[in-house]
């Protein structure tokens, strides 16, 4: 028997949408932006805009643009959607995203942090839309918690605040920035950032994600930028295996196999427990040299 889908409360009416409605979300303390709660074709959005005493600046003006641009390139499920350009009547130029119901990572970690399964999943998706952010040739250069958002439904990630972000085709924002407990030592000293500062900062969330992820971060965080991962997918398959490459795996695979192969041939002789020390001591400098 065919049944008919629908309500199971009648609805009620459609609220009358006012498009001009707005709501203050956050107003940055020492930045120069500020949030509006708002909808627009039956759709909840955020607007990003300037601050009164910074709107008739060129200079914020073009900063705002920028990130826009910026913003717009990326469409990637694990970035915050840049949907238009808009010029508000009270507000002036504004970015127009999607709203994202949820909280940002260190408030999800406080809750969830004991779900290692999921906590996983999680650091696993941010890693997968930093690799596209960093193959659509984009910086961020702000990466830390309150720059990810968890989903309240399914804790899907979405990375926002492309604000300090760089990338190949704009001639603005090159110098360094960043917050500083996330910033990776060579843009600290002021050099230029690069894929490996993002992973840097990476590094730095996966400390706080748990000690699970100790490993994986340790390589994350080296403080010669050439000891690090040299890409946002390296790490991923890092995370992917507790941190240990696959090559370190087969490494260790057949010095175990040898060993035990000199056990058994000379199973007679001291040699037998020489070698297999020397083999165990390999596999561990091999798994650590991966790390």
């Amino acid at each position: 028997m065919i049944q008919s889908s629908g309500f199971f409360v009648p609805q009620s009416p459609l609220p009358q949408a006012d498009d001009t409605a707005l709501e203050v979300l956050h107003i940055s303390p020492r930045g120069h932006c500020l949030l509006l709660k708002g909808h627009r074709n039956d759709r909840i959005v955020v607007y990003k805009t300037l601050k009164p005493e910074f709107r008739a600046d060129p200079v914020h003006q073009r900063m705002l643009r920028r990130e826009y641009e910026i913003g717009a390139s990326l469409k990637h499920p694990g970035v915050c959607e840049v949907l238009s350009w808009q010029v508000l009547p009270e507000y002036g130029d504004s970015i127009e995203m999607e709203w994202v119901d949820g909280s940002d990572l260190g408030e999800w970690l406080a809750e969830h942090r004991k779900e290692k399964g999921l906590v996983r999943r999680v650091m696993q998706d941010i890693c997968d839309a930093l690799a596209y952010v960093h193959r659509k040739q984009v910086i961020h250069k702000d990466l830390k918690p309150e720059n990810i958002l968890v989903t309240r439904l399914g804790s899907h990630v979405k990375i926002i605040d492309f604000g300090l972000s760089d990338t190949d085709s704009i001639l603005t924002g090159k110098d360094p920035g960043g917050t500083l407990l996330y910033a990776a030592p060579e843009v600290v000293r002021g050099e230029a950032a690069e894929e490996r500062s993002d992973i840097y900062s990476f590094g730095k969330i996966l400390l706080e994600a748990g000690p699970s992820f100790t490993r994986v971060a340790r390589k994350c965080t080296a403080g010669d930028k050439g000891h690090r991962y040299a890409s946002a997918e390296e790490v991923m398959q890092a995370l992917s295996n507790g941190g240990i490459s696959i090559a370190a795996a087969v490494i260790s695979v057949i010095l175990v196999i040898a060993a035990i192969g000199a056990i058994v041939y000379f199973r007679h002789t001291g040699t037998a427990s020489q070698l297999f020390l020397q083999a165990v001591e390999e596999v561990r400098e091999a798994s650590t040299l991966s790390l």
